[in-house]
């Protein structure tokens, strides 16, 4: 999506310019083997972790992105990713500022305040 633009950020589209589909597919290769990110660290608040669940099993977050926020293939890893990198990719999805492969992030996201946002990615951070 950055090689064709169809997602701007600009240093990404740059670093993708030129690149042939068997450049991507060793790249995604590399980085499928580094291990998972490190969880966020000190004490869990246990009514935050709650509400994210509950919006979880709502919306079947843990379908496209497996029981354990592993992802998977053009689905992203979800768990143990940075806090506020998980709130402004989700924000932008609900604004339709940051496109994925289908529409189908913006319409979960359509229905979900900016105050469980930040509940999601707290959990999901917090997730080894």
């Amino acid at each position: 999506m950055f090689r064709e633009k169809l997602r701007v950020v600009e240093p990404m589209n740059q670093m993708m310019q030129g690149l042939k589909d068997d450049d991507l597919r060793s790249m995604a290769a590399y980085l499928a083997k580094l291990p998972p990110p490190e969880p966020a660290a000190g004490p869990v608040d246990p009514a935050r972790v709650e509400r994210a669940r509950t919006l979880i099993e709502q919306h079947r977050c843990n379908f496209c992105h497996n029981r354990d926020y592993s992802g998977e293939q053009n689905v992203p890893r979800l768990a143990g990713q940075r806090e506020d990198y998980l709130v402004k990719a989700l924000r932008e999805y609900k604004d339709n500022t940051r496109r994925g492969y289908d529409a189908s992030m913006a319409d979960v996201l359509y229905l979900i305040s900016d105050e469980q946002i930040l509940d999601l990615a707290y959990f999901l951070s917090r997730l080894r």
